[in-house]
């Protein structure tokens, strides 16, 4: 049955549906990024770094400021210093580095509370996480980024 041979008063109430639903996803996204950033700032996180096994985490005092990275994070930060600033979805590091998802949540939100990963919120619900300044910083320090200088 073709869309012309549709009543009249059918086809307005699909058209008055389709505007509206299209007129309200912008909105939509933009309430939904603010949930999901809502819920991420609270979410409850493991005291320390976590590894698989259970293990104790190594650590490694870096920087001139004395961060002290799990070989995890470290391991997180160089992938995201290597991606640039568009920066690494969560999946597509648990996917890079071979590692279970609570434990790259983990090592982000831990990343995240030091300052050294910030959130790229894109279209819709998707979301990308990358260097912060400070992180752009430690990066620069610990040789993951290389410095061109110009001379002359």
């Amino acid at each position: 049955m073709p869309l012309s041979d549709l009543p009249m008063d059918k086809l307005f109430l699909f058209f008055l549906v389709l505007f509206v639903v299209l007129s309200l996803y912008p909105a939509w996204t933009r309430t939904a990024g603010r949930i999901r950033r809502f819920l991420q700032e609270h979410e409850e996180h493991p005291a320390g770094p976590v590894v698989p096994g259970g293990r104790e985490a190594a650590t490694f005092e870096t920087w001139q400021q004395g961060v002290r990275l799990s070989d995890l994070e470290l391991f997180i930060l160089w992938r995201l210093a290597m991606a640039g600033r568009r920066g690494l979805s969560r999946r597509q590091l648990q996917d890079e580095l071979h590692l279970a998802p609570a434990v790259v949540r983990a090592n982000l939100a831990s990343l995240q509370r030091r300052g050294l990963v910030r959130v790229i919120a894109l279209r819709g619900l998707t979301f990308r996480h990358g260097l912060s300044e400070r992180g752009r910083q430690f990066a620069v320090a610990e040789g993951y980024l290389p410095q061109l200088r110009r001379e002359g």
